[in-house]
């Protein structure tokens, strides 16, 4: 059989890899043994025969006729192995007992980001990989099995992340020389990585409809109730039943919310896990669940555009939601609340008078006080309120302070007459900042007040009108809140 080498790497005369074979050169054939049967090829050079396997020599003579039958075979089987590494498009190198480099090809120095084989030859192949633990390479070089792969992440000289298969090929007995396979398999990890998140990401979808299946009717049943008893609390006298009416407000506040998280992964955006005992991981349901930072955009957007159609039945509607919501979220901070919660509450009062939309303009731009009937009416904008914030998704929490922030503390207050801390504090908190914009502020029904004679008349309400509390709060930052907006006009 009559074949031309391909090009490969051209070495110095003497240098102890130097290609065996010149371009065209005659490959002599292979003879069989005395039993009949083809001599091995790559398996015969991996024995233990170091004269043979790393030679100084120039050039390898011609083949000769006394040559021994086992010599021109390993000489052969050298010949091919050495071919095999040039043109391996995975990264290969011939390693002797020490795991000294003696061959390389061009895909081990691409995969290492360099230019010459020099930087490679004749060196420790553990050198080569700094960032791998030089124990894995003598577990491999010691492996007495034949064949050994370890998986390591890596991050060759400065370059990005990578995950590095090593495969190593000895003869199994006296490992004088290694072929060791280096193969890139960060692009297999990461598609294994996104095919695993895919079908995890469809088992969270087929769990949550079957939750969502079975949970959906006891959910509903349980907020049903919860509005019926809560009916039924209303139509008793006042103050009675303020413990389970709390009790009621809760349970319905859980409901929601179980079906706000299952709602939520129901088009999960990804699988993220998070530690929940040692040696467990749990689902982090806000990190996997629906993104709803967009949908939350949307829904603050809408209720802005819901203001400024207010501000055109109310002139100042706008600006007062605006400096309400500033003050409440003071106060909440001062009450303990954290960030996210005070968020919360400043949302609310933004949206406090949102229902006020439902009210004939005759009403909200008279310019005396309103006659009872007239009164009556008005009353009815925190429901209305509630209502149009409620039905935001996002905004369940928020509609409980434009809902309450008429009701007093001591239950005289409207719509649903609640007292004490059956009150939710979103209301409470909203009540004093809502009174207080009012009192400072001009209104069609009132010229503004001085700031220490509103700051009275709101401590004054403490315990009757307003959470005591919430006004300790106030007390110790009103001039700090009447400082926030020193240039707004009617004052």
């Amino acid at each position: 059989m009559m074949w031309s080498a391909p090009p490969h790497t051209v070495l110095p005369a003497g240098h102890p890899i130097r290609p065996f074979l010149k371009p065209k050169s005659r490959v002599p054939r292979m003879r069989k043994t005395a039993g009949g049967a083809q001599a091995p090829k790559i398996s015969a050079c991996l024995q233990p025969l170091n004269s043979l396997l790393f030679p100084v020599m120039n050039d390898v003579p011609n083949q000769s006729a006394d040559r021994p039958v086992s010599e021109t075979v390993l000489l052969r089987a050298k010949q091919e192995l050495e071919h095999m590494i040039d043109l391996n498009p995975q990264g290969m190198a011939l390693l002797d007992r020490s795991g000294i480099v003696r061959r390389a090809n061009r895909a081990l120095l691409e995969l290492l980001d360099l230019r010459s084989f020099k930087d490679v030859l004749d060196r420790n192949i553990a050198s080569l990989f700094p960032a791998v633990d030089s124990e894995i390479f003598r577990e491999l070089l010691t492996s007495a099995t034949g064949y050994e792969t370890r998986e390591v992440a890596m991050k060759p000289y400065g370059g990005r992340q990578r995950s590095v298969r090593f495969t190593l090929v000895n003869s199994g007995s006296d490992n004088d020389a290694s072929v060791i396979i280096v193969r890139d398999i960060t692009a297999e990890r990461e598609e294994a990585h996104y095919h695993e998140k895919a079908c995890k990401k469809e088992a969270i979808k087929a769990l949550v409809g079957a939750l969502m299946h079975d949970l959906n009717q006891p959910l509903t049943v349980i907020m049903a109730r919860a509005h019926l008893m809560q009916l039924a609390l209303e139509k008793s006298p006042a103050g009675h039943h303020e413990d389970l009416q709390a009790g009621l407000e809760e349970i319905s506040s859980l409901t929601v919310r179980i079906a706000d998280t299952l709602r939520r992964l129901e088009s999960p955006r990804d699988y993220v896990t998070q530690p929940y005992t040692e040696g467990v991981e749990i689902l982090d349901i806000g990190q996997s669940g629906e993104e709803i930072g967009p949908w939350r955009d949307a829904t603050d957007m809408a209720m802005r555009r819901l203001l400024a159609a207010l501000d055109t039945h109310e002139p100042g509607a706008r600006l007062h939601s605006e400096r309400t919501a500033a003050y409440a979220r003071r106060i909440s901070r001062l009450l303990g609340l954290n960030d996210a919660q005070a968020d919360i509450v400043g949302r609310g009062a933004a949206f406090h008078d949102i229902g006020k939309l439902g009210i004939p303009d005759s009403i909200l731009q008279k310019p005396s006080s309103l006659e009872p009937a007239e009164r009556k009416v008005m009353e009815t904008h925190a429901e209305m309120g509630a209502r149009i914030v409620g039905a935001f998704f996002f905004y369940r929490e928020e509609a409980k302070a434009a809902h309450c922030h008429h009701e007093r503390f001591d239950g005289r207050g409207y719509p649903r007459g609640l007292s004490g801390a059956s009150i939710p504090l979103a209301g409470r908190i909203v009540a004093v900042a809502d009174a207080f914009d009012a009192l400072r502020f001009h209104r069609e029904y009132r010229n503004p007040s001085p700031l220490e004679s509103v700051a009275q008349e709101i401590i004054r309400g403490a315990g009757s009108q307003f959470d005591p509390e919430v006004v300790r709060a106030f007390n110790e930052c009103y001039r700090e809140l009447d400082s926030m907006f020193p240039h707004m006009p009617n004052r």
